[in-house]
């Protein structure tokens, strides 16, 4: 007998790895709405989706470990995601995350797609898909490009962490690429003399869609013994999971086990 298209589309949805796009957008609007503001939809990728899921985990990481959390700049009372490299961070939204402690209070924000200043030269940059800067740190300028083009970036020693997102199946090279990120922005954690900060955070990431085989298993393993990396694999599968209340304290936060400094 031959199957139906219905049972077509039910087969191939039990047995991709990937989630629908009209799923994830609902788990989206959803995060926001939360927040009681609405999202301006200006994806159309899975990719961008995926994404923007992967900032909404963030912010919940912060949100497990009692930061206080807030929405900011909305555009035309709507959030606005940066799914993209191009633009200028005025035009987006972003979430400001507090938390105080000993009656100090410490400020943050998680942008999206702000380019970061290299740890070793000024005068280079590169555009983590997420980033922890300090408050009030993003900056714009003309200066940098040849055409005057308004140009946002975030200097390196306001930047506190970052977090790569893909939307593939994890293999090597992609996890190389990310340590290369890694060494550009934080070459503290490869030297692993990284000093710790009051209060911790999520240490670098990488966020990655897809399942693992042994190989790229057996490569996270090796990596996140030696460096405090984060290396998340399979999260349409275990996002809601490894980012539950529970699952955060699972994952490596930057100074983990080291004295602190103010």
């Amino acid at each position: 007998m031959e199957k139906t298209n219905n049972q077509d589309q039910r087969q191939k949805k039990t047995i991709s790895p990937f989630k629908e796009k009209a799923e994830l957008e609902k788990e989206i609007k959803g995060f926001i709405n939360k927040f009681k503001s609405t999202v301006k939809n200006q994806a159309n990728r899975i990719s961008d989706f995926f994404e923007m899921s992967c900032f909404n985990y963030v912010v919940r990481f912060y949100e497990h470990h009692d930061y206080q959390v807030k929405i900011m700049n909305l555009i035309d009372k709507e959030y606005r995601y940066k799914c993209s490299p191009a633009g200028i961070q005025k035009n987006y939204s972003y979430f400001s995350i507090t938390k105080t402690i000993n009656k100090r209070e410490y400020s943050f924000e998680i942008q999206h797609n702000l380019a970061v200043q290299s740890s070793f030269d000024k005068e280079i940059f590169t555009n983590p898909d997420i980033v922890v800067i300090r408050e009030g740190k993003s900056k714009t300028t003309t200066k940098y490009y040849e055409t005057n083009r308004r140009f946002s970036y975030v200097e390196n020693k306001h930047t506190i962490t970052f977090i790569e997102v893909k939307h593939f199946n994890p293999f090597p090279e992609l996890i190389f690429n990310f340590m290369g990120i890694v060494n550009e922005i934080r070459k503290d954690i490869l030297t692993n003399s990284a000093r710790a900060k009051r209060p911790i955070h999520l240490a670098p990431s990488l966020m990655v869609s897809g399942k693992p085989n042994k190989q790229t298993d057996r490569i996270r393993n090796s990596l996140e013994q030696r460096y405090c990396i984060n290396i998340i694999y399979d999260l349409f599968d275990s996002g809601t999971q490894t980012f539950s209340r529970f699952g955060v304290r699972r994952l490596k936060t930057t100074g983990k086990n080291q004295p602190l400094i103010e």
